[in-house]
């Protein structure tokens, strides 16, 4: 499959062996196309998801004839920024990796907080993870640390023929392995900031950030023709036009308003994340964020909605008046994308706006 339409780069055996990513590319494949375009603007009812592993996690396992118990204690660091509003959050049950190709158990989860009543989920034997709202009870603790038991009860569906239990087997096997990890914490928050500034605080963050765009003009021929142009002295004012052109605007522009050569449209620009220095974006596996290049016609038709200003910028121009330049190839419109980003402790999906031109205009 080309980089164009995989939903996300390759994975390490690690990575693919992580449940909370594992859970976090399902909800991105459920959200974003190929590109990361989201298929549904705002689907999650918020632009950021971000799921938080325990900072500590401890775990008693008991295995028995047809049931096993699971005790976990975590806690979790909600690190949510004074820019970011919680709007609600979920706690998600995930099965171990080393239970793939074993009879899946039920299991029922019971999470407990200090002084409150338990709350109680099932995680089917068709169910890889699932999620159990808890927005209230984390809004109204208000605090930056949570702690909290999670008790599991799991028991078999069915025993293999003789009359064996594969789940009594799979236990002795993997005695002190429990099959479930540890419930990660989905927080839903919508950034208020510039999805741009969130963008460009990464790109600064980045190794060797100061040197992204010397770096990125090795790779990328227009980057130097735009880097030369702007280096290069600037071209002498144009001769002022003689008033008998003045008085013939009209048929002077449409004399010369056949499409140019190198007319203004969108182009592509494909790069990774790696040259981005943003090895940690799991999805998608390639960013094009397009531009706007080329001429733009002497009269500006109706499909590249001009404002009025640019079509008496173009009149000015013609007539060499002043030094007023032609109208400039510019963006039109633009698309969201959604990224997924892994951390160590978290795994975060986030909708930036604006990160895809979608088509050109002059102004």
């Amino acid at each position: 499959m080309s980089p164009g339409r995989r939903l996300h780069r390759p994975l390490s055996d690690e990575q693919k062996a992580d449940q909370n990513l594992q859970f976090m590319l399902s909800l991105y494949r459920s959200a974003a196309g190929p590109g990361g375009r989201p298929k549904q603007h705002r689907k999650f009812g918020s632009n950021t998801l971000r799921l938080l592993r325990p900072s500590v996690s401890s775990v008693h396992y008991l295995p028995a004839s047809r049931d096993h118990r699971y005790t976990f204690s975590v806690r979790y660091h909600l690190d949510v920024l004074p820019s970011e509003q919680l709007i609600r959050a979920s706690f998600v049950h995930l099965r171990a990796s080393s239970s793939a190709g074993l009879p899946p158990p039920r299991c029922r989860a019971r999470v407990t907080w200090p002084g409150e009543e338990s709350l109680v989920t099932t995680m089917e034997p068709h169910q890889r993870w699932t999620e159990a709202d808890v927005g209230a009870r984390v809004l109204r603790d208000g605090g930056r640390l949570l702690t909290l038991t999670a008790q599991y009860l799991c028991t078999e569906q069915g025993r293999a023929e003789g009359g064996e239990s594969p789940f009594r087997w799979w236990g002795n096997k993997l005695r002190g392995e429990p099959h479930l990890e540890a419930p990660s914490l989905l927080l839903y928050l919508e950034e208020e900031r510039d999805g741009m500034d969130w963008m460009m605080g990464q790109l600064s963050g980045a190794k060797g950030g100061g040197d992204l765009i010397r770096r990125l003009s090795r790779w990328h021929p227009f980057l130097r023709r735009r880097r030369s142009s702007e280096s290069s002295p600037p071209d002498p004012p144009p001769t002022p036009a003689p008033a008998s052109v003045i008085a013939d605007i009209s048929n002077a522009v449409k004399r010369k308003s056949g499409t140019p050569k190198n007319r203004c449209k969108l182009h592509s620009f494909r790069l990774s994340f790696d040259e981005l220095d943003l090895g940690h974006y799991i999805a998608p596996p390639v960013y094009n964020p397009r531009f706007c290049q080329g001429d733009c016609p002497r009269v500006l038709t109706y499909d590249y909605h001009s404002p009025n200003h640019a079509i008496i910028q173009t009149i000015i121009n013609e007539l060499g008046v002043g030094d007023v330049p032609p109208p400039s190839c510019v963006p039109y419109k633009y698309m969201p994308m959604s990224v997924l980003v892994l951390h160590k402790k978290k795994v975060e999906y986030k909708e930036l706006e604006d990160m895809v031109a979608e088509s050109c205009t002059c102004r």
